[in-house]
């Protein structure tokens, strides 16, 4: 079965069949999150920080231009604590569970890490790790361009972690993107795909913060995945046919993002142009091209967009205005009802003309 387009991806234009004005496929700050909270999970299972894993087994960084150093610390766990408790990340109960996860998560293929963690799971049902080797699973299947695995461990995951805000914008990003007008499912996935970016937006606030990351390091983090989740809720909006929600949501993304990606102004742009708003999609657009690289397949579908934009808006300036409709006429107002017994004719109104004598007159 042909595989739905993976959200880590973004989809050329035109000459591979992307119609103008649609939106196109964002990078997964999902999968970026899921190297670092395997890593921070690393050291909190075993309760020692020595005991980071050799970054080699865990997903390749999918964005060239990210620091590693500024992200192997950040967010720990993503398990939420109850009001007031202090936040910790998931512990390994006994010293053979954490071996059987270190050796589970070593695995690079996302087959075979897939049944480890079946297996891990079945194994130590209780575990507090079961949900991080599912995790580590879905970015395998990202990276593989296999979207629909990665959606099916993005749920694996929120089956043991239901409030795993990193794994509900994966999944959200993931039902978002590979979702189609043609789709018999089309409805149930957009809906789960709101529901999984509204959750993730209540829940990115409870992530705890490990110890020796900054404030500003971990609140740009979850500054960007909140950023991202209104992403999804925008591009729902906009498949949904709903683009004044659209672009509110995506108002919301590039608000609350120190640093908004190219991506989510191509989108905003789109959903100006469907309705009609072309001086605010080339507005978009042009910060789309700002915030892009040269040479990047964003840009490239940047420039396309603006130069149709400017076409479409040129055309409607040279567009004659319509023609208000004419207000019609109000009815006349009906006669009142006759009373029982009386001539029908009393109340009838007599029409003049120029020969028409008054009443008054007597003839």
């Amino acid at each position: 079965m042909k595989n739905r387009r993976t959200a880590s991806k973004i989809q050329p234009q035109h000459a591979n069949g992307r119609r103008a004005g649609d939106p196109v496929a964002p990078r997964t700050t999902a999968l970026l999150l899921t190297a670092v909270l395997l890593l921070a999970a690393q050291a909190s299972a075993s309760g020692n920080p020595a005991l980071l894993p050799n970054a080699a087994i865990l997903p390749a960084d999918p964005y060239p231009a990210a620091q590693p150093s500024q992200l192997h610390d950040v967010l720990a766990a993503g398990n939420a604590a109850p009001a007031g408790a202090a936040k910790r990340g998931p512990q390994a109960k006994s010293k053979a569970e954490f071996d059987a996860y270190q050796s589970a998560a070593a695995e690079a293929e996302p087959a075979k890490l897939e049944a480890a963690a079946i297996e891990f799971a079945q194994r130590y049902p209780s575990s507090e790790l079961r949900s991080f080797l599912f995790q580590r699973a879905m970015g395998l299947y990202q990276q593989r361009n296999d979207s629909a695995k990665a959606l099916e461990m993005a749920r694996a995951v929120l089956k043991y972690d239901p409030a795993n805000a990193v794994a509900l914008l994966g999944a959200a990003q993931l039902l978002v993107e590979g979702t189609h007008d043609h789709d018999l499912d089309r409805d149930g996935r957009l809906q789960e795909a709101a529901a999984n970016a509204q959750l993730a937006l209540q829940r990115a606030g409870e992530l705890a913060q490990p110890a020796g990351v900054s404030a500003e390091q971990f609140e740009s983090m979850i500054v960007e995945l909140r950023g991202e989740a209104h992403e999804v809720l925008g591009t729902v909006a906009y498949k949904r046919r709903d683009y004044r929600t659209a672009i509110d949501e995506y108002n919301a993304a590039v608000a609350r993002e120190k640093h908004a990606g190219a991506v989510v102004w191509l989108r905003m742009a789109a959903a100006h142009d469907k309705l009609g708003e072309y001086s605010l999609g080339i507005a978009a657009t042009e910060k789309a091209l700002a915030a892009s690289a040269k040479g990047s397949p964003v840009r490239a579908v940047a420039e396309k967009e603006l130069v149709r934009l400017k076409a479409r808006a040129a055309e409607a300036a040279t567009r004659p205005a319509a023609t208000p409709a004419a207000t019609p006429a109000a009815a006349p107002a009906a006669a009142p009802a006759a009373a029982p017994g009386a001539d029908p004719n009393a109340n009838q109104a007599i029409p003049k003309t120029e020969n028409a004598r008054s009443p008054a007159a007597g003839e």
